[in-house]
């Protein structure tokens, strides 16, 4: 037989519901604005009727609802969205980094060139040719404040060129520290993933659902994922594992460590064996210190021990004001220590330029100005083909033209991504995101259904009053 308080019973179970109903809306409504949070919903399921089901059980109408209970704590999330939008963020993180670096390499080669300042190699090379040109003008060959102009000009070609050099190298020294800053922020992310998982399976392990623990470890999983590429796992008790490169990073709740050596190499700390990065931020500084940078650098030193060699070869067949020849123009070997010679950068330097050719048989006969040697010598920059078929100044404007080539398709491909990253964050956000139109709609729903439970409550206690006050004898 059903039992008098049973409605009580009942009532008091709408009450607790659309209690934790209104706390859940209190949450969401708490987190609109955390990062990563995912809205929650309660999952309510009418409780078992009365009376079950049995051979013997009293002939009743029909069952008897026992009101409603809470059977989950639901967190709303596209798991299918959130692995796209990780693998998406490896590409993300890897065009960011090319395309912060090929803008910082912009700045460091000054191109395109500001004619104000004149702070790149293409604009002193041009220089350095003018001033040539006109020495190899027969009334200005022995012009000593022409050859001034001359040696200046050479002079700021050397240092720009070893600037230029210095800034590269320098670059290539601070992305290996940034790779090790990066590789101890996955060291870091590990290590709070798989704290995590511990904790997740704990509460799993007795049959709650720990959403706000999912949702910090899901915030950390993206961030990992634009570092690198990741793989990731789950088991029955809702633990990530994490591989990058086909090794594992974390195991439940055991991380693995990476280790950026002095050689630029990444290794794995436990074993040693090299890391491999298939995509990602890290990828992406790695092929920019190896490859792209370490591309201009080596240009950079042809480009120098070219006008080193050859330059020098050609002002050694010429003859100074005071008949000597065989002297060079340049010292050094590449772009990191081309300097002028120390005969040109002496005080009689400007009378050692070697402006005058005669050719052979043809010996010096107090012949100084008419010049050749000079034009020769501006030859070497914009007519001779010196480097792979190009000449000086072709071939460093065709390494400022692949510069501009790749920044581009690294700017164009870059917001490309992030505009795919986007599409695929509103995705998430459709489902996950609190919004607070509705979120008010459930308080006001909520909050009617406990404010009738309650009335229900209230009836239900009159209704006993009057049966237990209000009939028989018993008590008066």
């Amino acid at each position: 037989m059903r039992s008098t308080f049973g409605s009580i019973e009942t009532t008091l179970r709408g009450l607790r519901a659309q209690q934790l109903a209104l706390d859940i809306t209190g949450h969401n409504i708490s987190n609109a604005n955390t990062p990563g949070y995912s809205r929650q919903v309660a999952d309510m399921t009418a409780t078992d009727p009365y009376a079950v089901p049995t051979m013997n059980r009293l002939q009743i109408a029909g069952q008897i609802g026992t009101g409603v209970t809470v059977t989950q704590i639901r967190r709303m999330r596209e798991q299918f969205v959130d692995r796209r939008t990780q693998y998406e963020n490896s590409t993300l993180g890897y065009w960011d980094a090319r395309q912060r670096k090929f803008t910082h390499l912009e700045v460091t080669l000054a191109e395109p060139a500001d004619l104000e300042t004149g702070s790149s190699i293409g604009y002193h090379l041009n220089e350095f040719w003018s001033a040539l040109q006109q020495l190899a003008n027969a009334n200005r060959a022995n012009n000593i404040a022409v050859r001034e102009v001359v040696r200046e000009k050479a002079h700021n070609l050397c240092d720009v060129i070893r600037s230029t050099y210095r800034q590269l190298v320098s670059l290539q020294r601070d992305l290996s520290a940034e790779i090790a800053v990066k590789i101890g922020r996955i060291n870091s992310l590990a290590e709070e993933i798989a704290g995590l998982n511990a904790e997740i399976a704990k509460i799993t392990g007795v049959g709650d659902n720990p959403n706000d623990l999912l949702d910090q470890r899901e915030v950390l999983v993206h961030e990992l994922s634009t570092l690198t590429a990741i793989s990731v796992q789950s088991d029955e008790l809702n633990r990530y594992s994490i591989s990058i490169g086909g090794m594992l990073l974390v195991a439940g709740d055991t991380p693995y460590h990476l280790e950026a050596m002095s050689d630029g190499s990444v290794v794995w700390a436990h074993n040693g064996v090299g890391a491999t990065f298939t995509n990602g931020e890290i990828k992406g500084l790695l092929e920019m210190r190896d490859v792209e940078i370490q591309y201009y650098i080596d240009s950079l030193n042809e480009l120098a021990t070219t006008l080193i060699v050859e330059f020098n070869q050609t002002h050694g067949e010429g003859y100074d004001l005071d008949g000597n020849t065989g002297l060079n123009f340049f010292a050094g070997t590449d772009a990191s220590d081309i300097t002028l010679d120390d005969v040109i950068r002496a005080a009689d330097g400007l009378r050692r330029i070697a402006a005058t050719y005669l050719p052979s048989p043809a010996s010096w006969n107090g012949e100084v100005g008419n010049g050749e040697n000079a034009l020769r010598l501006a030859r070497l920059i914009k007519e001779e083909p010196l480097l792979h078929g190009d000449t000086l100044s072709d071939f460093y404007d065709s390494l400022i033209a692949k510069l501009g080539v790749d920044a581009e398709k690294a700017n164009v491909t870059y917001a490309n991504q992030h505009t795919l990253v986007g599409h695929l964050k509103n995705m998430q956000e459709s489902v996950a995101g609190v919004s607070l139109y509705e979120e008010m709609a459930n308080l006001i729903k909520f909050q009617n259904a406990y404010n009738a439970a309650a009335r229900m409550m209230t009836a239900i206690d009159e209704v006993l009053d009057r049966l237990i006050n209000g009939t028989g004898i018993v008590g008066r």
